[in-house]
């Protein structure tokens, strides 16, 4: 009786080392950009921008709607008048 070998592919792609970096990042952050090249890192560096602005913006904008007042009644509309819309 033969006996099947079980080979073990060294095909398999190893998983890729994290790149050496100086700069020490938050510990987050440098599980998320270990792998990063340093073009990615730019990329994300100006997307993550983009974000940081359109929340602060939209952080302002619902400060502003929180503070104002609620309206104390809505304006009448005549029946007919919603008809229209």
């Amino acid at each position: 009786m033969k006996q099947s070998r079980i080979q073990s592919s060294n095909n398999d792609p190893k998983p890729a080392e994290p790149r050496y970096c100086p700069v020490i990042l938050e510990p987050a952050l440098e599980k998320v950009a270990a792998l990063w090249s340093p073009a990615r890192r730019r990329a994300e560096a100006r997307k993550l921008k983009r974000w940081v602005r359109q929340l602060t913006v939209s952080a302002a904008v619902m400060e502003r709607r929180l503070a104002e007042p609620a309206p104390t009644h809505l304006k009448f509309v005549h029946p007919t008048k919603l008809e229209l819309n």
